[in-house]
């Protein structure tokens, strides 16, 4: 195994540019008598629910793999195992794994997996002038990532009982260059990547309260609040959060990547032996739940999530996640819908929909939604 410390290029300028700002002020009350008087609540029932599907996250309790190992005469690059992250992490550790393939001095590359590590992989490498060959069984918009919820913030990708402090330093600087990774792209016309006023809501004041992935200051007009809470709640923390819609996104990604020479090729993997036929010297492996069964990863496990969507309200505009008498629960608004989740079954690789699991969703964001005045009418 071979770590590199991110030291070409796109990682170490962009990681040089991050200084650390302030941390946010501390526990407030929220300004004003009624700070949510123009929340518009979400109309949650069974008959506005347009789809509800399922996808399984590559979990790893040890946390994703970003690794070189050498197999015969191949340089293969790990990158997978991000949990339900894959998008959120994307334009950091896919960034280290460009870094990894562009430092074999081969100008041919193949990446294995269309998802969107796969597809960001590629992009970065392409642009750098490398001829780079994605080979994957599905292609967007049929890939995992397309399932995903996304709300920028890292959590729940990792076990703190199975991760080393050097790599919580590592994935601390990850976080962050993911984070201004995605920058360039918000309201961008067609990658489906804007801002929305995001809340974390809690039962309790925690008592021992640590950072925001990556550091609060990435996490833009933070602020933590012990009253007026959005539905009541004892505590929140609220800040601008980036919004990622898959639907968009993924299509412009691939879209860019093949604008820069990248070329696609169907193909399924069974095995390390497939892997190793092909032509290509240096690899990126991007194989997510797929890197079980080809390279032998015996810590993958799949994540059961389950997102139902609801017709689009243009109106919402704000995003929370919340713990409720239903299990945790969370809705991110889209130009394509309103996204309800709140599923996580470790070990479960049913692909099935539960519809106990999209009533269970649909009545608690409704009651969530009973908990919010409605914006008085001209």
């Amino acid at each position: 195994m071979r770590r590199r410390e991110f030291v070409s290029g796109l990682g170490l300028a962009t990681l040089g540019a991050c200084a650390t700002a302030p941390s946010a002020s501390p526990v407030q009350a929220s300004a004003g008598p009624d700070p949510y008087a123009n929340y518009v609540p979400v109309n949650s029932t069974m008959s506005r629910v347009t789809r509800t599907v399922v996808g399984l996250r590559p979990y790893r309790p040890a946390g994703y793999r970003l690794e070189t190992e050498r197999l015969g005469d191949k340089t293969v690059i790990h990158n997978y195992g991000h949990g339900g992250c894959g998008v959120t992490m994307s334009w950091g550790t896919a960034s280290v794994a460009a870094d990894e393939a562009s430092a074999t001095g081969q100008r041919d590359i193949a990446v294995l997996g269309c998802g969107v590590q796969g597809l960001t992989s590629a992009l970065i490498l392409a642009r750098r002038g490398h001829n780079v060959t994605i080979y994957a069984e599905n292609l967007p918009p049929h890939t995992t990532s397309n399932v995903a919820g996304v709300l920028w913030m890292p959590t729940g990708y990792f076990d703190y009982e199975h991760v080393s402090r050097e790599w919580l330093a590592m994935n601390r600087k990850l976080i962050r260059l993911a984070y201004y990774g995605f920058l360039p792209y918000v309201n961008r016309p067609g990658y489906g990547v804007y801002w929305a006023d995001h809340h974390s809501l809690g039962r309790r004041v925690p008592t021992d309260r640590k950072e925001l992935p990556g550091g609060d200051d990435i996490y833009p007009e933070l602020r933590m609040s012990t009253e007026n809470n959005l539905f009541g709640y004892a505590y929140q923390e609220r800040f601008k959060a980036m919004i990622i819609d898959p639907d968009y996104y993924l299509d412009a990604i691939l879209q860019d990547a093949q604008l820069a020479g990248a070329r696609t090729e169907r193909v399924r993997f069974a095995s390390v032996e497939d892997v190793m036929a092909l032509d290509e010297k240096t690899i990126v492996n991007c194989t997510g739940l797929g890197a079980s069964q080809i390279f032998g990863d015996e810590q993958l496990m799949p994540v059961k999530g389950q997102l139902s969507h609801l017709l689009p309200q243009p109106d919402v505009t704000y995003s929370y996640v919340a713990s409720t008498s239903k299990g945790v629960l969370y809705m991110f608004p889209r130009k394509t819908g309103l996204v309800l989740g709140g599923t996580h079954i470790e070990g479960d690789g049913s692909m099935e929909v539960d519809p106990a699991q999209v009533t269970r969703m649909v009545e608690g964001h409704a009651e969530l939604a009973s908990r919010l005045r409605a914006p008085a009418t001209a």
